[in-house]
């Protein structure tokens, strides 16, 4: 058996979370390598592990992705995340709506311009997408998405700049979201490993608003209603999966005195190692390489 660490090709060996994973697995005795996904397709063996973990840009390809999922799962390769939870998970405008009933899930509606020729008839598909919505600034971002990939700010009762970009990529389906000023205070991103809530990590991604570094929480940090929202899409993945995600990530944004989830991260979710004190960081180390 080898585990086989997937990165992108412009990164391979460089990312520093890879780096650890890879080498705890060494250390204990385990073979263990970080390739291209594309090359880890043609060297991987039945029984092989590979973990998914900075392959950034798959979402720019994702039938060709999942068609590499395909030719894994063909030769008995076992996924990390399963198999079953990246199909779940790589369709924002699919799985959000499966959470509504669980936890408070941002506003989020679905919208294609494929029949869409004109600027201003992708601006009147979005507004009467959005007619019943009564906030005035939004986010545009492709269903299938990562990174800030072609996000848009959308601000109702203006000259968006953002309809032409939309026009030009109309082969791509979107979701809308209400714009939180909660952002300001960064996103809350709960760290899961093997269903144990292990830590959390404010953090000012730099898509729409200004990038700041990252920080650290404890578990004893994070807001009870995050930890109780956390612990509900737990118990949902064990009811609807038979199982819990080896890695996991939950990305949550306070709005007013609540907090909305924003994503659930299962194919190549950035751990943010490097803001861990090294004691909680071998721990967590430790139970991920649990093979």
């Amino acid at each position: 058996m080898k585990v086989y660490i997937a990165s992108f090709e412009k990164h391979v060996g460089k990312i520093q979370e890879d780096v650890y994973i890879r080498n705890e697995f060494l250390s204990k005795n385990i073979s263990s390598e970080i390739l291209t996904l594309a090359e880890i397709v043609q060297k991987v063996e039945a029984q092989d592990i590979v973990m998914l973990k900075s392959i950034w840009g798959y979402h720019l390809d994702f039938k060709h992705f999942l068609g590499q999922l395909s030719t894994l799962k063909e030769k008995n390769v076992i996924l990390v995340n399963d198999y079953d939870y990246i199909y779940w998970n790589i369709d924002k405008s699919k799985y959000l709506p499966e959470l509504t009933d669980i936890v408070n899930v941002i506003p989020t509606y679905e919208v294609t311009f494929r029949n869409t020729k004109t600027k201003e008839g992708v601006d009147e598909l979005i507004k009467i997408t959005l007619k019943n919505d009564g906030n005035t600034v939004f986010v545009i971002k492709p269903a299938i998405s990562a990174s800030g990939y072609l996000t848009f700010v959308y601000t109702k009762g203006n000259n968006n700049d953002c309809v032409s970009d939309l026009l030009k990529h109309k082969d791509l389906d979107f979701i809308i979201q209400p714009f939180r000023v909660g952002i300001n205070q960064g996103e809350i991103s709960v760290i899961s490993i093997n269903g144990k809530i292990n830590y959390g990590v404010v953090r000012f991604p730099g898509v729409i608003v200004e990038k700041n570094d990252s920080i650290y929480m404890s578990v004893s940090e994070i807001p009870d209603l995050v930890i109780n929202h956390t612990k509900s899409i737990l118990n949902f993945f064990r009811v609807k999966f038979k199982s819990l995600p080896k890695i996991c990530r939950i990305d949550f944004i306070k709005n007013g005195p609540n907090f909305e989830l924003i994503e659930v991260e299962l194919i190549d979710p950035d751990l943010y190692f490097r803001y861990l004190p090294k004691e909680l960081l071998k721990q967590c180390l430790q139970e991920l390489c649990i093979t």
